[in-house]
């Protein structure tokens, strides 16, 4: 099981083999997400009919949560991040911290094509995927 972040979904619908085998395992169940992702892919629907069909999409999927414990393993690793110095804070987002802690609290690995969850899981150790090597798009 897999956790897909907004960026793996964007990569997927750009490439079309890419996209199949997405949805492939998106259909056997092997793909999941989280509310903020589904925000964050509801951002770029067009009109009401679009929104419903993704919502709707969004919603079959396996859902894992972003309560209280994620929101606080979010802060804590953005903390870990502060004291590296540098401003390390500043270069990853909110929203992928709630996607990470949601993904790390599962216990899924997070698919992805962003940076910013190597940066994540050089803290937490979690099991990340890039969904094509990175630098190939």
């Amino acid at each position: 099981m897999q956790m897909a972040d907004t960026s793996a979904w964007q990569i997927a619908r750009r490439l079309p083999d890419l996209d199949l085998s997405f949805n492939q395992k998106m259909v056997r169940g092997l793909i999941g997400t989280c509310a903020m992702v589904s925000l964050e892919l509801l951002q770029g629907v067009r009109n009401g009919r679009e929104f419903d069909e993704r919502r709707v999409e969004m919603d079959e999927l396996p859902q894992f949560p972003i309560a209280a414990r994620e929101w606080a393993r979010a802060i804590d690793v953005y903390g870990e991040l502060a004291h590296q110095g540098g401003s390390h804070q500043r270069s990853v987002g909110h929203a992928d911290l709630l996607i990470a802690a949601a993904a790390e609290s599962a216990g899924v690995e997070l698919l992805h094509y962003d940076e910013d969850f190597d940066r994540i899981a050089a803290i937490t150790g979690q099991p990340t995927c890039w969904i094509v090597p990175r630098g190939t798009i």
